[in-house]
């Protein structure tokens, strides 16, 4: 579940509209509520402060598994999850962002600031939201060389190549980690 941080994060951005509303006058659907937009949402249609809560917290359940679909890749921080989430909603998933999951958690970070576009053009909003989301991704939050360590004993990383190709992925020194790991088996 996303943390009170990342959801602030989202509410942040998103803001609460009560009534419907079109964001941009070319959308298809409306909005209402933090950013919920869907057919079912008809014009001038009105909801309460406490269901805009609710289907905000039901909505990001479907965002969140888009998001832990990468875990076992990239072993995602609690800061890099809630990252991930908030740029996920807004977005619609973390596919491309991702290269789906081929680049590694630093080309995540630096990739995230070029989705800051609608219709072609920069949004200041979106920049802002964007340089956010990078710093809480970026924000520390990591798991310790010693945590590491232990998840390597365990086998959570796996073996071998696949095991070294994880942890760069995930933003680790492999010779770190490997340094760490044959200190704790001595």
């Amino acid at each position: 579940m996303i943390s009170k941080d990342g959801l602030n994060l989202i509410k942040r951005f998103e803001g609460c509209r009560l009534t419907a509303y079109k964001a941009v006058p070319t959308e298809k659907y409306y909005t209402i509520g933090y950013g919920k937009y869907s057919p079912s949402i008809t014009p001038g249609m009105t909801i309460t402060q406490e269901q805009a809560e609710n289907w905000l917290i039901y909505d990001l359940a479907k965002f969140e598994k888009k998001v832990d679909k990468y875990d076992s890749i990239y072993h995602w921080t609690p800061n890099e999850r809630d990252s991930m989430v908030s740029f996920c909603y807004n977005v619609g998933n973390i596919d491309g962002l991702t290269a789906k999951g081929t680049r590694t958690k630093k080309q995540i970070a630096d990739a995230m600031l070029n989705y800051n576009k609608s219709g072609g053009r920069v949004l200041a909003g979106l920049t802002k939201r964007r340089q956010a989301e990078r710093e809480l991704f970026l924000s520390g939050n990591k798991s310790t060389i010693t945590e590491i360590a232990r998840e390597v004993i365990s086998g959570k990383w796996g073996t071998g190549e696949e095991r070294k190709r994880r942890l760069t992925q995930a933003g680790y020194d492999y010779e770190v980690i490997r340094a760490e790991v044959n200190r704790m088996l001595m």
